[in-house]
């Protein structure tokens, strides 16, 4: 997980999350952690927010589409989230939309199971080099808002995160 991932997100549930009540589902899409056979991830074992929102819940599910560490439910397929719809309180993401073909759908998909008035935090890079082997996107000032209006969602924070980040 990039350092600068795990510092939005730590920004993001004090400023923005600090009210979420304790016992709560959270699902982190594309959390899987990563396969040490891979040189360029050597050091990144971990790529889930866990350890962010691990106080408020003992039912933190990770969703991938591949299995590997940490995974509790693998996705059939890369826009279907094995859960019911209207079933999940929170829905964090990040370092995943880049890699996946379509994040309209994608993001569509998280909402269907969200519950009503709950929170979906995405992160996403917008500059860097490739670093997978999907690599789809970067994200700039208006993608959010585009995904926000073609799926009906809200936007409470928005933001581009322009120091450089080593």
């Amino acid at each position: 997980m990039h350092p600068s991932s795990l510092k939005n997100m730590r920004l993001v549930r004090e400023k923005y999350l600090s009210t979420l009540q304790h016992n709560i589902k959270i699902i982190d899409v594309g959390g899987r952690g990563h396969d040490l056979n891979q040189p360029w991830l050597a050091g990144q074992e971990d790529r889930s927010y866990y350890d962010i929102f691990r106080d408020l819940t003992p039912e933190y599910f990770i969703a991938d589409i591949v299995n590997g560490p940490g995974v509790t439910h693998v996705m059939p397929g890369p826009y279907t989230l094995p859960f019911e719809d209207n079933s999940v309180d929170l829905i964090v993401s990040g370092q995943m939309l880049e890699h996946c073909k379509n994040p309209f759908r994608s993001v569509a998909e998280m909402k269907r199971v969200l519950k009503p008035n709950c929170y979906i935090v995405l992160i996403a890079p917008s500059m860097g080099k490739r670093h997978d082997v999907i690599d789809c996107w970067r994200f700039m000032d208006d993608a959010f808002k585009a995904i926000a209006e073609e799926v009906e969602l809200k936007i409470i924070a928005d933001w581009v995160d322009r120091k450089k980040h080593r």
